[in-house]
């Protein structure tokens, strides 16, 4: 016995980019990892959210004050592919990228991944010195 889902046919224009088929090419094109981003004690920080993932799959790397955070999402159980009736987690590889200010300590860079949220912080650039007028002579 299959499940059916219920589409009555007044509701077609507004429910036709609704349809499972659609929701294919939206969501397993690409993996859209969540992050919130704040200031708190001095440091930037930046609180990915990461469920189900393990921590040795996760590579964190600073180049060219370009930080990127890449890792892969793999599938706890082997579950014949014919035996889903929807399938919405995502399996695979992710990676998001961040411009970081320049005027930081590259050693002062801290990761640290506890409940499924890695927490990257980095001090908050210092402020310019104020104008200060020079005198010409």
């Amino acid at each position: 016995m299959s499940i059916i889902r219920y589409k009555p046919i007044k509701n077609w224009p507004s429910n036709f980019f609704d349809d499972d088929f659609f929701d294919h090419f939206r969501n397993n094109t690409s993996c859209r990892i969540p992050v919130d981003i704040y200031e708190k004690d001095g440091d930037v920080n930046l609180d990915f959210e990461l469920p189900g993932i393990y921590k040795e799959n996760i590579a964190i790397n600073l180049e060219n004050n370009t930080l990127t955070i890449q890792g892969e999402f793999e599938k706890d159980e082997e579950i014949d592919e014919k035996k889903y009736y929807r399938k919405e987690r995502y399996v695979g590889n992710f990676s998001r990228s961040f411009t970081i200010p320049a005027a930081i300590e590259q050693k002062d860079i801290k990761a640290k991944f506890e409940d499924g949220i890695l927490n990257i912080a980095f001090p908050k650039q210092k402020e310019a010195t104020p104008k200060k007028k020079i005198e010409v002579k």
